[in-house]
């Protein structure tokens, strides 16, 4: 029992605490150290994951760019080949429709034999002597899927004929910037 108090009183003893003290600030220095240790190895490993991640968001993003610029050439080649005249001294495009309506034909014919200018016009198709009613019903088909008397060219034609003129011509390509 002795011991005991002794054991004690030597906890108490100033001396023995220092000893008890130094001991707990070396078992945190020590954690403190693992800590840095730790810290160290997930930011070599961040930095690492990150380079090797950045390398595909940066592919994805060019990818993103590049279809973007694709999309807006696409739109602006599909503008130009709807315009009518799109291309100046060439072929012309004229937005149409057929006249079905009995009414609206008499009113066409009146117009068509006053002189003045009018919106319509009435056509013959005369390519051959021995008949031309196929030809006749393809330009109807024509005039009703498309809406035009001239087949506009389709975006890859333009894109060839502007592509063409410019090779010709020495021209810069117009364009998206960036």
């Amino acid at each position: 029992m002795l011991e005991t108090i002794d054991s004690i009183h030597s906890l108490a003893d100033p001396a023995h605490a220092a000893w008890w003290w130094s001991t707990l600030a070396g078992w945190s220095s020590l954690g403190a150290a693992v800590g840095g240790f730790s810290a160290a190895v997930l930011a070599v490993t961040a930095f690492i994951g990150g380079a090797a991640a950045l390398k595909p968001w940066r592919e994805n993003l060019h990818a993103q760019r590049d279809l973007a610029r694709e999309q807006e050439n696409g739109i602006r080649l599909e503008r130009l080949s709807r315009l009518d005249g799109w291309s100046p001294g060439t072929v012309s495009v004229y937005g149409v429709r057929l006249v079905t309506d009995k009414d609206e034909m008499t009113r066409e014919q009146a117009e068509l034999l006053g002189g003045d200018p009018t919106a319509y016009v009435i056509l013959r198709v005369s390519e051959n002597s021995s008949g031309n009613e196929n030809r006749a019903r393809s330009l109807r088909q024509l005039i009703e899927t498309g809406g035009y008397l001239a087949r506009p060219p389709t975006p890859g034609e333009y894109q060839a004929l502007e592509e063409g003129s410019r090779v010709l011509l020495r021209q810069p390509q117009p364009g998206p910037r960036g």
